[in-house]
């Protein structure tokens, strides 16, 4: 059998013998056939013209499935190496403070030191003073009392006079 078409089936005859059918039932027969196959044929045209734009739809989706996954793929390797970068940049910042955090705190144990030596050097220069003022109040008692000493052993202007004259 070959591609029959509707028109094929309508065109088709028979030969005719005496105890054959009904030629009018077997026309009225083909009649609806040829139809039948006419309306299948139209539906499978259709449904091929819709399997080839489904088809195309689903290129379409494919090729844009594969693009989402590859920018997906893009985005991941993106995000990956941002995260990596900034942990990388992460521990430099830390180094960093920490070096930042060692030298600061070196200065001011060196500040310390110097002013824990200008207390001492203050201590001792208040001391120093502190002696020395002891020594000063010291030498001006000494000096009262010698002045009281002296100032009980002067005799008056008078008894000075007295004794001269006589």
């Amino acid at each position: 059998m070959h591609n029959l078409t509707p028109l094929d089936i309508q065109r088709q005859t028979f030969s005719r013998n005496l105890k054959g059918y009904n030629t009018e039932e077997v026309r009225a027969y083909l009649q609806l056939i040829a139809e039948e196959i006419e309306r299948l044929v139209r539906d499978v045209d259709r449904l091929s013209r819709e399997n080839g734009m489904l088809r195309e739809d689903l290129d379409e989706h494919n090729a844009r499935e594969r693009i989402l996954k590859d920018t997906l793929l893009s985005a991941q390797k993106v995000s990956e190496d941002v995260k990596a970068n900034a942990a990388k940049e992460a521990e430099l910042i830390v180094k960093d403070a920490e070096l930042l955090s060692e030298r600061l705190t070196a200065q001011a144990m060196s500040r310390l030191a110097d002013l824990e030596r200008t207390i001492q050097d203050l201590k001792m220069e208040r001391k120093m003073a502190r002696n020395k003022l002891q020594t000063t109040i010291d030498t001006i008692q000494q000096l009262l009392m010698l002045d009281v000493e002296q100032e009980a052993n002067e005799m008056p202007i008078t008894s000075m006079f007295r004794a001269r004259n006589e």
